[in-house]
């Protein structure tokens, strides 16, 4: 058997070693780069990479999937969609979930309107540092005009918190 040239040689080797070197990115690294396709508008990358993490409960990636479809961005506009990812979200205690959730109730897109679950998402993602999330705890307060809704909503503050407060993947 000949041997083979020694730069022909060399180039197989560091084909190997460059295809042994190239490994799937980490979560964190699709995350961002989803996240840089989002804010550059490359819609449908910001699926393709966000949607696996989504799917192994990464919930930040939830919470971007649940906003592309309540806005229309890449897909078609579908609050019931957005609210399924956005609950997914939420429940892993991730603040822009729990606020975007909470608006959907307060509107009633996607979900039967309660200003009692609103008042409740958007508190706790208040509690865990959603700024934004104070006026939609503020108007479906105001909204709920009867003793019994209040109680409601108190209780579910209750039970949300320890059930969904702050749970990690932020």
């Amino acid at each position: 058997m000949k041997l083979l040239p020694r730069h022909l040689a060399l180039a197989i080797i560091w084909s190997a070693v460059a295809v042994s070197a190239v490994r799937a990115a980490s979560p964190e690294e699709d995350f961002r780069s989803g996240l840089s396709a989002f804010n550059g508008g490359d819609f449908a990358a910001a699926m393709r990479l966000w949607r696996p993490l989504a799917d192994h409960n990464d919930a930040r990636s939830q919470a971007g999937i649940g906003f592309m479809y309540h806005r229309g961005l890449g897909v078609k506009t579908d609050d019931a969609e957005a609210a399924f990812w956005l609950r997914k979200a939420a429940e892993q205690g991730q603040a822009e979930g729990q606020f975007m959730l909470g608006s959907l109730y307060f509107f009633g897109l996607g979900v039967t309107q309660s200003y009692a679950t609103a008042y409740a998402w958007c508190e706790l993602a208040q509690d865990n540092g959603q700024a934004e999330a104070q006026m939609c705890r503020d108007a479906a307060l105001q909204s709920l005009t009867e003793d019994a809704q209040l109680r409601d909503a108190f209780r579910m503050v209750r039970e949300f918190r320890e059930r969904f407060g702050r749970l990690g993947n932020q």
